[in-house]
């Protein structure tokens, strides 16, 4: 069983995502048992495609796969992880988690970008997909990058763009890639929510909400180990908890 199956979703294919990210959005509105049947139609797919689809992740069937969702869901919900994230984030606010959470919901059917350079990058990757299982639409910086050039000409922004919600990651807060990025996302009027180290980074000065996550400067460097980007998959984990508790509250 995978108890932790959100972290094989980079070896799901996009169809396959859709099927569990519907099941998970039927568990979040407390929906008790859906048939595979009825998953099926929602996602024009046939029963052996999902049935296949548990097997080859390592479940016995749609009953399995559909309690290990919903379990996974309950302990997001169930966690006290806003006591956590006062010890995962040095600049922790009710304020901040809220703001967090808000645009989550105000950005819930819209498109969302997470982007991040080096090491920050498979952070942002695992933020995709973490997203991407909660029913998100949402695109790294690759995509950005490509929707960036869709929608402007040259230098000219273009103003009928619907704004939009990025997710930036730099430890340092300097990395000329997620600034760049970031930048071009703000001249579109996307909201910004940033994890960094510092907090008179430009990162942190650009963004509408910002984390403040230890790191050390050096990486692998003398042997010093680095809890940067480990803390901020941490933080995030617990800021979807947040969410998820919310979103059942309302």
């Amino acid at each position: 069983m995978k108890s932790n199956y959100y972290l094989l979703t980079n070896l799901i294919s996009e169809e396959e995502k859709r099927v569990v990210t519907s099941i998970v959005e039927h568990i979040e509105r407390d929906e008790k048992k859906v048939n595979i049947q009825q998953i099926a139609n929602e996602n024009y797919v046939s029963t052996a495609f999902i049935m296949k689809m548990c097997k080859r992740l390592g479940f016995d069937g749609y009953s399995e796969l559909f309690y290990q969702l919903t379990m996974q869901v309950k302990s997001m919900g169930n966690e006290s992880g806003e006591g956590n994230l006062a010890t995962l984030i040095d600049n922790y606010s009710e304020e901040n988690v809220s703001k967090f959470c808000k645009l989550l919901s105000q950005f819930r059917e819209q498109k969302i970008f997470a982007v991040g350079a080096g090491f920050a990058d498979h952070v942002a990757s695992y933020m995709v997909q973490r997203l991407a299982i909660c029913g998100f639409m949402v695109f790294n910086s690759v995509h950005f990058y490509d929707f960036m050039l869709y929608h402007e000409d040259g230098e000219k922004v273009v103003s009928n763009v619907e704004p939009s919600f990025m997710i930036a990651i730099s430890q340092s807060g300097e990395a000329d890639i997620v600034i760049n990025d970031v930048k071009r996302a703000r001249q579109q009027g996307f909201k910004v929510v940033a994890f960094t180290r510092r907090e008179d980074s430009t990162l942190a000065r650009l963004s509408d909400v910002y984390f403040i996550v230890d790191g050390t400067k050096q990486t692998l460097v003398g042997g010093i180990p680095n809890p940067f980007f480990g803390k901020v998959i941490l933080a995030f984990e617990e800021l979807m908890g947040a969410y998820i508790r919310r979103r059942s509250a309302d």
